[in-house]
């Protein structure tokens, strides 16, 4: 009884009832302890993999562009862990059994086995990159619909963006 109610009032802690007011803007909060998106007054769900942030940039293709990289790193990631995961599991227990139906005084150990295990630790390690690499995607969608648009930053000083050419020297 006491566990439920600590796990109920740390629920009600991941909560906030401040929702944001700037108009044209994308913000993040948190509703009922998941994350959501909120543009003027809506509110758009983060969702499993990240489908709310393609709706609330939506009307700016360079951060819909950013969005959608997002949920597809998102995708792509766990696609690869489940995978990584299923063969790494497949393998070594494959690789166990052989090794205690094979004679106790044998040496010869089947290899194969364990070169899917390690095959599938390197796809969910893939994987887990590919997701870490989703986190500035998001912020990189936010940013640019929140900036207005596809603007590059300014160059150093003395920089044209306009120069015709990348020829050091004529």
């Amino acid at each position: 009884m006491r566990r439920a109610a600590v796990v109920a009032l740390a629920c009600l802690a991941c909560s906030s009832h401040y929702t944001p007011r700037a108009r044209g803007r994308v913000a993040i909060t948190i509703v009922d302890g998941k994350q959501v998106y909120v543009r003027d007054g809506q509110m758009y769900p983060h969702g499993l993999l990240g489908g709310g942030l393609e709706s609330a940039v939506a009307g700016n293709p360079a951060a819909v562009a950013a969005a959608h990289q997002y949920h597809d790193h998102l995708r792509d990631g766990l696609i690869a862990i489940l995978a990584g995961s299923a063969a790494m599991v497949g393998g070594l227990s494959y690789g166990m059994a052989e090794a205690v139906q094979t004679n106790p005084n044998s040496t010869r150990v089947d290899g194969v086995p364990f070169a899917i295990a390690l095959v599938g630790l390197a796809v969910m390690m893939y994987g887990t990159a590919t997701a870490a690499t989703a986190e500035p995607l998001r912020w990189d969608a936010i940013n640019i619909f929140n900036d207005g648009g596809n603007v590059a930053p300014p160059g150093p000083p003395g920089y044209a963006a306009t120069a015709p050419t990348l020829r050091m020297r004529d």
